[in-house]
């Protein structure tokens, strides 16, 4: 661990990625304090609860003494899926965009010069974007027009609006993550045709399978985040970068997933392909991602598919689809509680 970042502030830290991130920091020698609302429950962070500090609150109104001690902060928090977000724009810009220049600003006041934000690749689907898209560079214009990539790109603005000597925001924009994670989701797409190949040996593959993702084990996003960390700042601050290993195809990841367990477990699945229809499509160009970070991936693709194989395999009482691994399911469910209602009130 280098000297630069010894406390970490993790905000969304209950959530998919921060319980794989969490645990990694901690391992590093790291002192991490959560942030997280907990809106899907403590039972994903039973495994280091007790060696982190919790707070349980809302970003976008938390108190400047977050901030205490705090050498970097790493800004998971927020609506991670379009659904969720299309389903109320102004909430999700509240939760996404405001709450993020909140977070920005108490870190500038009190002199975190880190700050690590999880933005999204989805910034690049435009309604003129054609079936094969171009690989997009950080450096290209962009025209988001989901309320989730706007609330996503907004963020962006305030941290690069805000960036000086004192204060060296590094933005992700990360290609749609697969693996597994104990706080689980089925709504991403790798995790998804996994789940339905043991499930139901059968992928449903909507557009055709001409939608194009950059996508990113979750293993090597973690490790990202620590690197942004640890990494000289003059190499990372103030940067925004693409954040993914490859770019697939729907209709090819499928294809692969199906090979895979053909091989490896001797199981047939079929694919059913729907027809082609606008939908989500981008990709990513990550060189300056490969070469800021020296990355490459930290295990295969076979890994990953297995590792979720053997949880659905292995894990009796889990039950792949119940709602909370699915966002848009859940946070609907959790608005129509007194808790959810409150949560809304606040926009």
């Amino acid at each position: 661990m280098t000297q630069t970042a010894k406390k970490i502030l993790v905000t969304g830290g209950a959530g998919y990625i921060g319980c794989v991130l969490v645990p990694k920091l901690l391992g590093k020698g790291y002192e991490v304090r959560v942030l997280d609302k907990m809106i899907f429950g403590e039972e994903p962070i039973k495994e280091f609860k007790d060696k982190i500090e919790l707070v349980i609150g809302d970003s976008r109104y938390v108190e400047p003494k977050i901030m205490d001690g705090i050498d970097a902060v790493i800004h998971l928090a927020g609506f991670s899926t379009d659904p969720t977000s299309q389903y109320d724009p102004r909430l999700t810009d509240t939760v996404n965009h405001i709450a993020t220049e909140h977070l920005a600003k108490l870190a500038k006041t009190k002199g975190v010069k880190r700050f690590v934000y999880a933005s999204s690749c989805s910034v690049y689907f435009t309604l003129d974007t054609p079936l094969e898209p171009p690989l997009y560079k950080e450096t290209d214009s962009i025209n988001p027009i989901s309320a989730y990539s706007l609330s996503k790109r907004c963020s962006e603005q305030v941290l690069l609006g805000m960036a000086n000597e004192d204060f060296q925001p590094t933005i992700f924009r990360k290609g749609t993550l697969y693996g597994w994670s104990p706080r689980m989701r089925y709504d991403l797409v790798f995790n998804a045709f996994v789940k339905d190949a043991f499930h139901k040996k059968i992928l449903t593959v909507d557009a055709g399978g001409e939608i194009w993702r950059p996508m990113i084990d979750i293993q090597d996003a973690t490790d990202a985040y620590i690197s942004a960390l640890e990494l000289p700042l003059e190499k990372v601050g103030g940067r925004i970068f693409n954040v993914a290993h490859a770019n697939w195809s729907i209709g090819s990841l499928a294809r692969e997933i199906q090979k895979i367990l053909k091989e490896k477990k001797g199981v047939n699945i079929e694919l059913d392909i729907k027809p082609i229809s606008l939908t989500r499509n981008y990709k990513a160009d990550t060189q300056s991602f490969n070469e800021t970070f020296n990355f490459s991936p930290s295990r295969s693709f076979e890994e990953a598919v297995f590792e979720i194989w053997d949880h659905l395999e292995n894990d009796k009482e889990h039950d792949s689809n119940h709602m909370q691994y699915y966002g848009d399911k859940w946070y609907k469910q959790f608005f129509e509680t007194p808790e959810g209602l409150e949560f809304k009130k606040h926009i």
